[in-house]
């Protein structure tokens, strides 16, 4: 796996999609902090993943408020709405 800045990323463009092509994995980061992660189209762990803790363990973060049962396609489409 292969980390880059966000502008060294732009002036390289090419090389780093020749990396991700070839099988590689580069992550993108801004300020010292991972912000996007690029990988194959053709390959690349794209499992949907289980989740590590259940939907009550967000109600101990604070901010986080989950009174009634989260629908993904209401949230989606509230979200866009905002745009």
């Amino acid at each position: 796996m292969k980390t880059v800045n966000v502008a060294t990323l732009k002036q390289k463009l090419s090389e780093y999609l020749h990396f991700v092509e070839q099988g590689d994995e580069v992550t993108v980061t801004s300020h010292r902090r991972p912000i996007a992660r690029l990988i194959s189209e053709n390959g690349g762990d794209r499992a949907i993943r289980p989740p590590t803790q259940p939907m009550s363990a967000l109600r101990k973060i604070r901010g986080v408020t989950v009174s009634k049962p989260l629908s993904a396609v209401q949230t989606l489409l509230s979200d866009r709405g905002r745009r």
